[in-house]
């Protein structure tokens, strides 16, 4: 198979079983369209690329399929993350935001070890997006369960989002609140009022559209 029908095919591949792109923001976390004169700009998750590609060769990949930025994972050190970015940058597709997640550690866990860990996850996610000039640090709040009620959800993720929200400033990333799956912040009201809870430009919200193939980061007020 040569490369225009692996491009052809992947681009494709992953439109189809992903659905939606992103829409890549810059340092003051205004959206695309918000800009006068601008596109829309067509991003992945690294991790929709073929595993047994480079990372020279991921980012050659989906340049060739016409995305135009990628978002990537936190790496262990931020020598790794600028090699990363930086091939990233010379395919034409630059890393403008990284996912966390926080499924393994969510914020509304009662368990202090686990805070301690997504604390820590995200202060290194927040230190490697600033090294390459990325913007935004996806961030699941938190995750109701039978353990974890709602009120104790909302509360307990708030309060230890604010504790990032000093490196936050410092590094001046934002944390992108992604909501999927996980029984919360279950109606458009719900979730910008927990956004405008913050008072903060540091903190804003992902908008997933499965239809029509757009992310965009956005705050009310």
């Amino acid at each position: 198979m040569d490369n225009e029908q692996l491009c052809r095919r992947s681009f494709l591949k992953l439109a189809v079983a992903v659905g939606f792109g992103t829409v890549l923001t810059n340092k003051t976390g205004l959206s695309a369209e918000n800009q006068k004169g601008a596109r829309f700009y067509k991003a992945l998750k690294i991790g929709m690329l073929p595993g047994h590609l480079s990372d020279a060769d991921k980012f050659k990949l989906a340049g060739r399929c016409g995305f135009d930025g990628v978002d990537a994972e936190p790496l262990g050190s931020l020598e790794a993350m600028r090699e990363q970015g930086a091939l990233a940058k010379e395919a034409g597709v630059p890393i403008h935001g990284l996912v966390f997640g926080g499924w393994d550690t969510p914020f509304s866990s009662s368990n202090v070890k686990v805070i301690a860990k997504g604390i820590a996850g995200m202060e290194n996610a927040m230190r490697c997006a600033n090294a390459i000039g990325a913007s935004t640090i996806l961030l699941v709040p938190g995750i109701v369960t039978e353990e974890v009620g709602y009120a104790d959800a909302y509360k307990r993720s708030q309060d230890n989002i604010r504790k990032l929200l000093p490196a936050a400033r410092e590094l001046n990333v934002i944390i992108a609140v992604e909501n999927v799956w996980n029984k919360f912040l279950l109606s458009p009201l719900e979730f910008a009022r927990y956004i405008d809870e913050f008072e903060s430009p540091s903190v804003r919200h992902i908008l997933t559209s499965v239809t029509s193939l757009s992310t965009a980061t956005h705050r009310t007020g």
